[in-house]
Order: C-alpha cells, then structure tokens, then sequence
C-alpha cells in the first residue's frame, strides 16, 4: 500500500538548505567578530486568508514562522529573511484524520539572502544585491521530491528616512532573473520594482505603539500591507505583537487578488 503523507512530516529539501544557510551564517559572527541584529516572529492567519503558492496553486494559510537576520556592521552587512508556512486542512491535501480539525500540512519555505552596503558612509543610502528563492513544499504525486517554485537575483537602492515620529524607507531596484507568480497563478519576468516601509508612532515613545504600512509594485503586480504593532511588556520592550493585513493585485489585469490578516509575535534582538 503506498504511504500517504502525513501534515506532520518536517520539509525536506529547502528547509535544510535555508538552515545550512542559517548556521553558516551564525558561525561567521564569531570569527568575523561582527554584530548581529534582527527579529524571530511567530504568526497564525485567523480567518479566511488566502495566499499563491510558487506553483501558482491558491491556499488557506495556517501560521508561519519566520527569521530576519543581518550580520556585519552599519556601512556592510549580509542580511538573510526566511519563512515557512503551514497550509490548514484541505480534502485531499491533509491526509491525518485523526488529528481532525489540528492537521495541517507543510506548504511554502521562502527565503532570501543578500549584501547591504552603505557608500561614502552615508547613513540614508544604501545599495543591496540579494537572491530570492520561494519554494513550495506540497508533495503532490510524488511523496519524496516537492514541486514548484520561483527565485530570482535583484539589484536594490533604498533611502532610509527618520523624521521623529514617522520613519522608515523608499526603495527601487531591478530583477535581473527569473520570474515570480501573479495573484492569479501565471509566472513572470519580475522587472524594475518600487517600494516603501514607513512607520508612525501614535505614542510619544518611540515604537511602543506604531502603526506600519508596506507597498512593493513589480510589474504592475501590487502588494500592500498595513497593521499596527505594540509592545506591552516593560520586561521585554524588544517583543511586540502585530496585526496586519495584506493584499496582493495586478494592476494591468485589474484581476481578483489575493488577501491575508495575520496575527504575529515579534522579538527583536542585537549581539555582538
């Protein structure tokens, strides 16, 4: 009889990459003497959120997990962002009865690495070079390789602006390679693409209470994000708990696009 995959069976071939990865990058710190600097984050899509996979097959997020992490100093760093998401049970994707509504199935592994540079010591440019590698992890008929996915190699320049209560970054660049995935499953040949992160503190404190609002335009393929974020612990003001919701467009085809609310823990950490 041929074995079924389980929803608790762990990704295979690019989550251990993106950990190989991970670990070289940790054990760089210590023999370049470098700083460390980023964020761990836990999230769950409560509602009926919905995502493309690299495949360009459409599902209902779980939860994710994820890690940004920048290793160097303020004028050069290598900064890498991964994240992994579970898929909630679907008939025909999820295959463990017994767990009933708890199953859930391995889905996407994401992730991105890169040189960040800042020119003549200015601290508000910086020029980055990075690849990106979205990887989708549903088996599909075949119960040992996963199926599916998209990556490219870009080019980025961004402007980082802090003006008390309002600050973050503008930014532009150009995919040299490959392709990514529209909201409606088709690939493409990413291009020049814009972007923001801006932030507004709604308390005198900074980052205590903030709302954030994400915009990425590439190739007229839209995707905003806007939330609030709040850190309530004085034991622990490096942890903060968002909400956010994102929504992913084509502006040509003006077609359906794709939505998210997501729940998330964040906790922000620096080392030497």
């Amino acid at each position: 009889m041929k074995k079924k995959p389980s929803g608790l069976l762990l990704p295979s071939l690019p989550l251990f990459t993106g950990a190989i990865y991970f670990l070289f990058l940790c054990v760089s710190v210590k023999t370049a003497g470098a700083e460390v600097w980023g964020d761990v984050n836990l999230g769950i899509y409560p509602l009926k959120s919905h995502i493309v996979a690299p495949n360009g097959l459409v599902y209902k997020p779980l939860s994710r997990i994820g890690i940004n992490l920048n290793i160097g100093s303020n004028d050069i760093y290598i900064f890498n962002k991964s994240a992994f998401l579970l898929e909630k049970p679907t008939p025909g994707v999820t295959t463990n009865s017994n767990q009933g509504s708890l199953d859930f199935t391995k889905r996407e592994f994401d992730f991105k690495i890169g040189l960040a540079a800042k020119p003549l010591n200015n601290k508000n440019f910086e020029l980055r070079l990075w690849a990106i590698s979205l990887n989708n992890l549903n088996r599909g008929k075949d119960q040992n390789k996963p199926s599916g996915f998209k990556d490219g190699i870009a080019g980025e320049t961004r402007y980082y602006y802090n003006g008390g209560k309002i600050w973050g970054y503008i930014a532009g660049g150009y995919y040299f390679t490959k392709e990514l995935v529209e909201p409606n499953g088709e690939a493409y040949k990413p291009g020049v693409f814009v972007g923001s992160k801006l932030n507004y503190d709604i308390l005198t404190v900074p980052k205590k209470l903030y709302a954030f609002m994400n915009l990425t335009v590439i190739n007229l393929n839209g995707r905003f994000e806007g939330g609030l974020a709040y850190r309530p612990l004085k034991k622990l003001p490096d942890t903060e708990m968002r909400i956010s919701g994102s929504r992913y467009i084509s502006i040509k085809e003006r077609s359906p696009g794709q939505s998210a609310l997501l729940f998330e823990i964040r906790h922000y950490f620096t080392a030497k």
